[in-house]
């Protein structure tokens, strides 16, 4: 982690800026905001305590390897890690869902997200509670007791100020055609990339990121100083980037995810709007049609589920020539379990605080975050509901060749729209 130039970044930015970090109460989400604000900042890390009971070392998790494959009987046991050590033959005999139980943490996740809502102690510490620092909120959303209807997080690169400025634009019009439902807009952003420009190590593999994210991080490579000077002008003129000190690049999205959770927990009414929508800065909606899906769902259902393209049957890459390359020791089965694609989610009211504490008990560093999300779902037994009308990059076009109106699609389908 790096907290980068942040007096020189953040000078300025807010009231408390020069202020003593306060006394961080072991509670989430935070009863007031005060209780995470640092010196330049807000501390969006958990604080957890162990119960007294629960100080001796645990052991590695192990199970039965016939509870995971469909085998004759073995007294055989296996921890997470050796999974990825077994013949890859075995795995036709694996047993779904009961494999992705071994995903670490494997700890009774639901009373551990009471404890932590309650302030209590925990039986298990999490390991996966890397510190993460909100430099940067919005001033006009979830801010000041502003209220919307719903609320919109936009994964944003750091580097992609011009699809910000492109999806203002849109949403200036998209705005004025649905006037009834208020909406807030944020931009979700991290740090640049010091070192390595477009090159990445994934497990002793070199990728070369493709595509503009790669060209941009080349571009930009060693001009870190050039880039926070022109977010700060961004935030000063918009007001509208949640900026966090992990190092933004493409292998980072979890870190983004985990943010977007947290932040959403922590700083958002959670009672005025029944669910937050996620989505990528290359993507838009029809906000019309946003509206008229959250009438027709219950209030309930909403506030309890994730809504988004539900992938079903989605394989592991295993080519390390792919930028999304997983190896058998990050996820050891082939089959993922299913989740929402990454480019745009629905996230219940009712559901951001357990998935912001259950982050810290469901690893990363790597895993792409549309995966991890399902992960952290399967965790907590949340319902998964796929929107038909969700289109994922070139979904759009092979799915219905552009017969029926999309209520989240690629920018260029919405673009061509608009042109005729």
């Amino acid at each position: 982690m790096q907290l980068w130039r942040l007096n020189k970044v953040l000078v300025g930015f807010g009231d408390k800026s020069h202020e003593t970090a306060t006394y961080q109460i072991c509670r989430w989400p935070p009863r007031k905001l005060d209780d995470i604000h640092f010196v330049s900042g807000y501390n969006i890390t958990l604080c957890v305590r162990l119960e007294a009971s629960e100080l001796e070392t645990r052991r590695r998790k192990t199970y039965p390897l016939t509870d995971l494959f469909q085998l004759s009987q073995t007294n055989r046991q296996v921890s997470f890690d050796d999974l990825a050590t077994l013949p890859r033959k075995l795995w036709k005999r694996v047993k779904y869902p009961e494999v992705y139980r071994t995903y670490p943490q494997d700890v009774p996740l639901k009373q551990i997200v009471e404890a932590v809502n309650a302030g209590l102690p925990v039986t298990d510490m999490p390991e996966y509670n890397f510190p993460i620092r909100i430099l940067q909120t919005s001033t006009t959303v979830c801010t000041n007791h502003t209220q919307h209807d719903l609320v919109i997080v936009v994964k944003s690169g750091i580097l992609g100020w011009d699809a910000r400025t492109a999806f203002r634009a849109f949403m200036q019009r998209e705005r004025a055609r649905s006037p009834k439902l208020k909406v807030g807009v944020v931009f979700s952003l991290g740090l640049p990339r010091k070192h390595g420009g477009r090159f990445f190590n994934r497990y002793g593999n070199i990728i070369s990121l493709p595509g503009i994210s790669g060209d941009l991080l080349e571009v930009f490579e060693g001009y870190e100083d050039y880039v926070m000077d022109r977010i700060k002008m961004e935030i000063e003129e918009n007001g509208d980037i949640v900026l966090a000190d992990y190092e933004d690049t493409y292998y980072n999205l979890t870190w983004k995810t985990v943010t977007n959770l947290r932040w959403l927990s922590a700083f958002c009414n959670k009672y005025h709007g029944n669910t937050f929508m996620i989505i990528d800065d290359d993507h838009r909606m029809n906000l019309t049609m946003v509206a008229r899906m959250l009438d027709s769902v219950s209030k309930e259902t909403l506030r309890k589920s994730i809504f988004g393209f539900i992938a079903k049957f989605d394989l592991a890459y295993r080519s390390p020539m792919k930028k999304w390359f997983l190896s058998y020791h990050e996820f050891p089965w082939d089959l993922m379990y299913q989740y929402p694609r990454g480019f745009s989610q629905f996230i219940g009211a009712d559901i951001v605080d357990d998935m912001a504490i259950a982050s810290a008990y469901t690893r990363y560093n790597y895993a792409p975050e549309d995966v991890y999300l399902g992960m952290v779902a399967f965790k907590l037994g949340i319902d998964l509901h796929h929107v038909n009308s969700m289109y994922d990059h070139r979904e759009y076009e092979l799915r219905n060749n552009g017969t029926r109106p999309a209520m989240v699609a690629l920018s260029k389908y919405f673009e061509r729209a608009r042109r005729r």
